[in-house]
Parts: structure tokens; sequence; C-alpha cells
């Protein structure tokens, strides 16, 4: 399917482009496990430019009771003079609260962005 960039798509041709984009996510994500296996028992695959690879992600889980301490500690040892600027919160944990929405103006600005994505119906 090509159509022209200042050409406007129908609403036949998006379904069709929409289902041709969901089958190639499909087979991309195939072929994107079947390589990251290969990776798994070969190790690295470098192609061109491009090295296919598992990198390591760090992240710090700290314990509830260990934050409040950590914050002093900061302050403390010079590395802040506001760690509270270090603090976010997730909609996702701040929806496990079940907080009003006014409420949460009371403490924060919200901030709402536009993402393109496509989920299920």
């Amino acid at each position: 399917m090509t159509t022209s960039t200042s050409q406007q798509l129908t609403s036949e041709q998006a379904v069709e482009m929409a289902n041709e984009i969901l089958r190639l996510e499909a087979v991309l994500k195939t072929m994107k496990d079947q390589l990251k296996r290969f990776v798994e028992e070969n190790g690295e695959l470098v192609v061109g430019d491009t090295v296919w690879k598992f990198q390591e992600s760090i992240s710090w889980d700290f314990e509830s009771n260990k934050i409040k301490d950590f914050m002093k500690s900061l302050i403390i040892d010079g590395y802040t003079t506001n760690p509270y600027e270090l603090v976010s919160f997730s909609k996702a944990k701040l929806d496990k609260l079940g907080l009003e929405e006014q409420y949460l103006t009371n403490f924060a600005k919200k901030k709402v962005t536009a993402r393109f994505v496509n989920r299920k119906a």
C-alpha cells in the first residue's frame, strides 16, 4: 500500500494501514524473540555498526522505612539541599491509593501528554 504524504487517507486505507502495522509488529516481535534466543546462546551479534546484546539495567528498590533516612543523609552529606526534587510518583502507584484528582491538585500540577499508541479494544 502506498500513499503520498500530501494525500489524505480514506477510512478504508487507514484500516488497511493499521492492519498492516499490526501484522508487521507481530512479525517484528517474533523475529526479536528469535534473535534474543540466539544472542542468549551465542553472545552478542555485530551487524555493521549495530550490536545486538544484553545490556544491564540497574535500579534501586528502597525499603520504605529507609527513604526518610536516605533523604536526610543526602542533605547532611551535602549532595543536595532539596532531596524531594528527586522524588517522583508514577500514575500507577498513585492510582493504587484511589486519590481524587482534586486532592492531588493540592500538591502537584497535572501534566498531560499525548502518545500515539495502539491498544486492544
